[in-house]
Order: C-alpha cells, then sequence, then structure tokens
C-alpha cells in the first residue's frame, strides 16, 4: 500500500506532523507520472481533515486509478488518536 500526503509543503512539515510521502494536492496533475505502475495498487490519500485527499482521490481515479482511499477525518484524527507521527525530519515510529 502506499500512502500519500496531499497537504502543502508548510502544512505537511507543521505542527500535526506527517505519515507519508508528500506529494501536495496543487501538484499532483503534474506529479501524477510518479505514481505510474501503481494504477492497480492500493493508495491512500490523507491530508488535515479529508477534503483535499478526497479531491485528489477523484483526480487519480480519473487518471486510471483503481484502489484509491481517502483516511477519513485525516491527519486531524490521526493525531487525536495518539498515533506516532513524524515533525521535523524525525520517524514516526521513534
Amino acid at each position: 500500500m502506499t500512502v500519500i500526503d496531499v497537504r502543502g509543503c508548510d502544512e505537511f512539515s507543521g505542527p500535526l506532523g506527517h505519515i507519508a510521502s508528500n506529494i501536495p494536492l496543487i501538484e499532483l496533475d503534474c506529479r501524477i507520472a510518479e505514481l505510474s505502475g501503481l494504477e492497480q495498487a492500493p493508495i491512500v490519500l490523507i491530508c488535515r481533515t479529508d477534503k483535499r485527499s478526497a479531491s485528489a482521490a477523484r483526480t487519480l481515479r480519473i487518471a486510471g486509478f483503481t484502489q484509491v482511499g481517502v483516511l477519513r477525518r485525516g491527519m486531524e484524527q490521526w493525531n487525536a488518536v495518539g498515533v506516532p507521527v513524524a515533525k521535523d525530519g524525525t520517524d514516526a515510529r521513534a
């Protein structure tokens, strides 16, 4: 499974932390080639809540990706339940 954070770079490195690689929604159309080969693989998208990740999911489905999901309530929910995150270059498992 591939997890992609679609928040902007400032949010990605911000106080909510991150758990995935970052392709900001605003760049997704021009960076979709980076996901070549994953058209049939599970992809989960995440943002702060789930609005931008839902938009990114539509974009990927239109581009032919078949197993696209959205982490509901995003990083806000992830932090609310206390699951580890990476911040400022640290590993989320630390």
